[in-house]
């Protein structure tokens, strides 16, 4: 009798001892599946900030890739799709061959070449290029190379643009227009920002088979400062 007494007892303590056990394996799952719920949240969260940041990236690439500087060229009158001032204008950016477009004279392709060799060398400031347009006659040459390089040691060109509008052959060798740059150039010394509309009346004379600048005479000029 007391031998079954106590393997009574025994089995008792066991099964107290193994509901117990239960319990601190029951809890401790427990506390691991929460663990690795509050895990996958988290990886979650960090691949949606990952693939948000992937979106914004891909969306700015593709507006840089779209983006590409204006180049425009207005034809003369008379063509199709033509505004009806008859001006023709280049804007910033890298030169841009120029198809003939006023009628009757060939030649405005070669003078917008010319123009944009001006623009290219401005922006470059390179004198070689720069005074490669103009006529080896041009009225004090010398001294409008020591002004050039002057102004560009004072500024830097941020943009430049031009029109050549009223373009007249005068005969086989010359033709004259008016050509209005619009500059705008910060000062390096003061970081000033300004921007010019400077207007010329231009004679181009044919040399050894190329347009030169012959002859320059400026036309109303305005400038404004700009705020940075």
């Amino acid at each position: 009798m007391d031998s079954f007494e106590q393997t009574k007892e025994s089995v008792e303590t066991a099964r107290a001892a193994l509901k117990g056990e239960t319990r601190e394996v029951v809890r401790v799952s427990q506390h691991l599946n929460d663990n690795l719920v509050e895990a996958v949240r988290r990886i979650w969260r960090q691949l949606l900030f990952i693939w948000v940041v992937v979106i914004v990236l891909a969306v700015s690439y593709l507006v840089i890739l779209g983006y590409t500087p204006i180049v425009t060229n207005l034809a003369y009158k008379g063509h199709p799709a033509q505004p009806e001032s008859g001006v023709q204008t280049e804007t910033g950016g890298p030169p841009q061959a120029a198809r003939p477009p006023i009628p009757g004279i060939p030649e405005s392709g070669s003078l917008l070449k010319l123009l944009n060799q001006l623009r290219d060398a401005q922006y470059k400031k390179d004198i070689q290029l720069f005074l490669e347009a103009y006529s080896p006659s041009f009225p004090d040459l010398g001294q409008k190379r020591e002004q050039t390089l002057k102004i560009w040691r004072r500024f830097d060109y941020l943009d430049l643009q031009f029109q050549i509008a009223d373009v007249q052959k005068k005969n086989a060798t010359t033709i004259a227009g008016v050509v209005t740059w619009n500059i705008k150039t910060r000062e390096r010394k003061t970081n000033d920002i300004k921007t010019v509309s400077k207007a010329y009346h231009v004679s181009f004379s044919k040399e050894s088979g190329a347009w030169l600048i012959q002859a320059i005479d400026p036309l109303d000029n305005k400038e404004t400062k700009n705020p940075e």
